[in-house]
């Protein structure tokens, strides 16, 4: 029997109840392991600004959700990408999983505890499925890492655009994204 999405119950929503110290306020599956991480003000202030930005900029047919949990049926990941941008009709739906299929481009931003995995296999998964543009905001490198042109599960194009200057997204539609105010960390 094969389930789909709407059939299976995604693991994450199973966890609801693990026990987990405060600091702890965020899960993903990565590779079929639970994935927990602090966040840090670095963290909420970094989406705060791109999610006031992406508010100025898309267009409106689309919006935006943070953390909502996306399960890549076909491999052992559920994610809750930092901002997925998908149509508007399915986030007034309000409903508590996002299907890959609706994700038009995903940021993240890098965690110390969440480097690997975001520049790693979330940029390979987040390819295979097929998900045009996907951009890592790293206060901690003071980089964005702009991938998009997924091709043979793979991300074509890498660009890394230092905090200060604009990246530009290509697709679906084009859209400049500005990096001069966001929160950098404080160590050197």
């Amino acid at each position: 029997m094969t389930a789909t999405l709407e059939q299976a119950t995604p693991a994450l929503l199973g966890l609801v109840d693990l026990d987990l110290p405060g600091r702890f306020t965020k899960a993903e599956i990565v590779g079929g392991s639970a994935i927990v991480s602090p966040l840090r003000f670095i963290h909420n202030l970094t989406i705060h600004r791109l999610m006031s930005e992406l508010d100025q900029k898309l267009p409106t047919d689309l919006l935006y959700g943070s953390d909502v949990l996306t399960p890549f049926e076909i491999e052992e990941n559920e994610y809750c990408p930092d901002i997925a941008v998908v149509p508007r009709i399915e986030a007034e739906r309000n409903g508590s999983i996002c299907k890959p299929e609706w994700i038009e481009f995903v940021f993240e931003v890098v965690s110390p505890t969440t480097r690997a995995f975001d520049y790693g296999i979330k940029a390979d998964v987040y390819a295979r499925a097929g998900i045009a543009e996907y951009v890592i905001f790293d206060p901690y490198t003071r980089e964005a890492t702009r991938l998009a042109r997924p091709s043979h599960g793979k991300y074509a194009l890498r660009e890394v655009v230092e905090y200060g200057k604009p990246v530009r997204i290509e697709e679906p539609f084009p859209i400049v994204i500005e990096t001069a105010g966001l929160p950098v960390d404080p160590k050197d």
